[in-house]
Order: C-alpha cells, then sequence, then structure tokens
C-alpha cells in the first residue's frame, strides 16, 4: 500500500484533473507566430538588460537597487522588530509591505501623497508571496517591513519588485526557504508572447490580449504568485505560464551570479 502524506490534504482516488488544467492543444498545435522586431529591437522572448547592487541603504538591515532595462527599483528590509501592540501578538511573525511609486517613476504626472489602491494592492501581493518564503517560526513576536520604492516603472512593476523585496531579504541575512524571482508577459491575440514587456508593450488594451505576472521560487519549483489581467484560452495560458517560468529561470541565474559575486567580497 503506497505511503500518504498525513498533512497532504489527497483527494479521492477516483479524482480527476479539472478540465481547465487540461491542455487544449499541444505545442505542436500551436499557430506558429511570425517573430516581428520590438520597439527596442528585442527578439519576442528576450530579456532586458539586468543590473543589481545590495546594501546602498545603510540604515537598513537589507537593500538593494535593481534594474531591468528603463524599470528601476530600490527594496530595504527593516527588522525583524518586536511588535508592541498586545494584540498583534503572533508566536509566528508577520510581513508587512509598502510599495510607492515615486512621483517621477511614471510619463503622467504622479504625486499622491499616500498609498493609492493600485499601490495597497500590490504591497499586499508582496507582502502575502513573502510569507510563503520566510522561515516565520524563527521570529516570534517580531515583524519584518519590506519598503519598496519604484523609481522608474517602464514595464514587469510586479514582478521586478517580488524580485528586489526577495533580494533585500536575504542582503539583511533573514532566513528564507528560496529566492523569490518575477517575471511578467504579455500575450496578444494573434498568439505573440512577448517577455518582459516594455510599459508600452504591456498596457495595452486588455481586450487584445492578456498580462501574467509570475513569481517563482526557482530552487524548489515552486509558484509564490500568479496574476493575470485579460482573457485568454486554457492552452494559450498554460504557453504563456510556461514562457514566464523560463525567463523567471533565466532571471534567476544572474541573481544568483551577481549574488555570489557580492557575498564573496564581503569580509568574513
Amino acid at each position: 500500500m503506497p505511503q500518504v502524506d498525513p498533512k497532504r490534504n489527497c483527494g479521492p482516488e477516483d479524482a480527476y484533473e479539472p478540465p481547465i488544467l487540461r491542455p487544449t492543444k499541444t505545442k505542436d498545435q500551436l499557430p506558429e507566430v511570425e517573430e516581428k522586431p520590438r520597439p527596442d529591437g528585442r527578439r519576442n522572448d528576450q530579456l532586458r538588460p539586468f543590473y543589481m547592487k545590495t546594501g546602498i541603504i545603510t540604515k537598513a538591515q537589507g537593500s538593494v537597487y535593481i534594474e531591468q532595462g528603463q524599470t528601476k527599483v530600490v527594496a530595504a528590509v527593516y527588522g525583524p522588530k518586536e511588535v508592541l501592540k498586545r494584540e498583534d501578538f503572533s508566536l509566528k511573525g508577520k510581513v508587512m509591505c509598502e510599495f510607492k511609486y515615486m512621483p517621477f517613476s511614471r510619463a503622467a504626472t504622479y504625486s499622491e501623497p499616500r498609498q493609492t489602491f493600485e499601490e495597497k494592492v500590490i504591497s499586499k501581493t508582496i507582502a502575502e508571496a513573502m510569507e510563503g518564503v520566510i522561515i516565520l517560526s524563527k521570529f516570534p513576536k517580531s515583524e519584518v517591513l519590506i519598503s519598496i520604492q519604484m523609481i522608474e516603472d517602464d514595464g514587469g512593476t510586479l514582478s521586478l519588485a517580488m524580485t528586489a523585496a526577495s533580494v533585500a531579504l536575504i542582503d539583511a541575512k533573514i532566513e528564507v526557504r528560496d529566492l523569490v524571482i518575477g517575471c511578467t508577459i504579455r500575450f496578444y491575440n494573434g498568439g505573440r508572447i512577448l517577455v518582459d514587456p516594455t510599459a508600452e508593450e504591456e498596457h495595452t488594451k486588455t481586450s487584445e490580449g492578456a498580462g501574467f505576472h509570475l513569481a517563482v521560487m526557482p530552487s524548489l519549483s515552486q509558484v509564490t504568485a500568479l496574476k493575470q489581467a485579460g482573457k485568454i484560452e486554457q492552452g494559450q495560458a498554460r504557453e504563456c505560464i510556461e514562457a514566464c517560468w523560463e525567463g523567471c529561470l533565466r532571471i534567476a541565474t544572474a541573481v544568483k551570479k551577481l549574488l555570489e559575486e557580492t557575498l564573496g567580497e564581503q569580509p568574513g
């Protein structure tokens, strides 16, 4: 008799895969899409140049500055700090995230001093993703604050913010299960898939396709966050997620290499 994991909620023996998870078309059956040059000259599956530097904010426990193309973000980690309010007591640590666009980060004028609804949603999404990565049992009665500032938004904001938050946690020497790497793709109704789109490519009307933001733990092969905007067929959605996953793995290779170089330069 096969062993059963007592902590896993297993389905009945006669369970079947939900129809939404069944591929309607294989890759061989999907129509071939003509490779068209993108405005910046990249191929459809090509990532933008990536740059990263850690330890840029001395007052934070961990911090990082990341550029991916013209999208630029700064993330800082403060804590773990003891929770003073009695009602916030927990045997597991808490993760708080504050995401904010800088006033000059977008082409349009943006000067809202308080968090907008969009910023609150992004903050909550990142906090929930990091809760599954940080080993919170190591920080009872404590909270970790992740502060993220988007300096320039040229597409892939959520995905790059996810990556920056994860690297800042590692720079703060907070125990995590794995890196979190994010990637964005843009799908057009004709079947064209653009990996790591710019703001111009990403903000096309959702009626003309769909967009995906995926965040994964590459070493554990687990998904920590997935966001979709727009309608898409099941088979095409599977292909988009696979393209997004491949993009995450390629970004992870660059991040790991840069982290190894940075950690190798630190004394001790």
